[in-house]
């Protein structure tokens, strides 16, 4: 099911947050859905967010970061448009050629990858797909692999090792 709605950046206090209307936030509970994939766009800007439904003080929300903000150049109570659609995707997470390259040739670290809790396969996506460019993100790709492969399963505690 996809939602289209207007809304306007709002803040959780510590984040910026993307405000879901309550008759959108109703189906979402009632369909059980925990993450989504959102276009945002604001005038000629556009951004495709991946993430989780967060629900604080009565509110439901997306946590729209200030470098999120920034690529849409918006800050809070700017109006934004919204088409968002449940993450269906394996890992709920943008899925790099370089990470998916490095999984498919070395089976030990894909192993060590698929034992983790999703959320931490989705840091380690995240830490890559927030890369610049292709060789940034292949390097990130092995050296997180070689992390796991040593015993650190902590992607916030990733030793640089290339």
């Amino acid at each position: 099911m996809v939602f289209e709605f207007d809304t306007s950046v709002g803040s959780s206090g510590f984040t910026g947050a993307v405000l879901i209307p309550e008759d959108i936030a109703g189906q979402l509970a009632l369909d059980k859905i925990k993450r989504v994939v959102a276009q945002i766009s604001s005038g000629k800007n556009n951004l495709n967010l991946y993430a989780g439904i967060t629900k604080r003080h009565g509110s439901v929300y997306l946590m729209f970061s200030k470098a999120n903000q920034k690529k849409l150049d918006v800050s809070t109570g700017d109006s934004l448009n919204v088409i968002m659609q449940e993450d269906t995707s394996k890992y709920q997470a943008p899925m790099t050629e370089e990470l998916e390259a490095v999984l498919l040739s070395d089976y030990e670290a894909y192993e060590f990858f698929e034992n983790l809790l999703p959320g931490k396969q989705r840091n380690i996506i995240f830490m890559i797909y927030n890369q610049k460019d292709s060789q940034k993100r292949f390097d990130t790709a092995l050296n997180a692999m070689e992390n796991l492969k040593m015993g650190n399963h902590n992607p916030m505690k990733f030793d640089k090792l290339l």
